[in-house]
This record gives C-alpha cells, structure tokens and sequence, in this order.
C-alpha cells in the first residue's frame, strides 16, 4: 500500500532473508526481481558471476547475491527454476477465493516490470 512505502519494510525483510539463508548455511541467494529494488542490497546482475538461464541467455532480473563470496568463481553456471514455483492456476484461483475480493488494479510498475523481465544483458 503506498501509505506503507518508504518505511524500510522491503530492506527488513531481504535483511531477514539473507540472515536465514546464512543460518542455513546457503551460499548465495538467486532471485528473479527489479534490480532498482535489490542492487542497493548488494545482489549483482547473473552475467557479473558467469549465471545465465537455462537457456544461456542473461536476463536483466535474473538477481545474484554472493553469501560465501567467491562461490561463484571460475565456472559458468546456468539458473533454473523450482518446480515448486509451477502452479495450478484453477486451484490457485480457488484458494483466491476464501479471501475477501479485492478489486483488480493497473499500475504503470507492472508495464515497466514486464519490459524488465523481458530484457537481457549483454
């Protein structure tokens, strides 16, 4: 919500996150996101480490935080995604249904997220 923005909610919780992953004794954190909201926070672009996708190619939001720093080095390396994130989209639909509607909305972010996620780096 925008009364919410600017709060220091989204740093506490990549903070909480690399503070979890380093207890779980990760060595990176890989994450498809806008590199405007994760750069600040140290997370590089996956070319920078030799991380394409699976297709070798170098998405713009395929985002790379080193926690065990030199991890990465002297290979190339190619992200894939978790199953995990393949849904069911009528059940995802159901699951919506047993919260409170909420009116579906535009915001000009999602136009820019869509370019984004749709850009390489070269």
């Amino acid at each position: 919500h925008p009364s919410l923005q600017r709060e220091g909610i989204g740093t506490k919780l990549i903070e909480h996150t690399k503070s979890l992953a380093i207890r779980m004794g990760f060595a990176a954190i890989i994450i498809l996101g806008d590199p405007h909201n994760y750069c600040k926070h140290g997370f590089r672009n996956g070319k920078d480490l030799n991380i394409s996708a699976s297709d070798g190619s170098y998405p713009l939001g395929l985002l790379v935080l080193e926690l065990e720093k030199g991890v990465f080095a002297d290979h190339q390396w190619q992200f894939r995604e978790s199953s995990l994130f393949e849904i069911d989209l009528e059940k995802a639909e159901e699951f919506d249904k047993r919260f409170p509607a909420k009116k579906k909305a535009y915001a000009y972010s999602q136009e820019l997220f869509s370019m984004m996620i749709r850009s390489f780096v070269e």
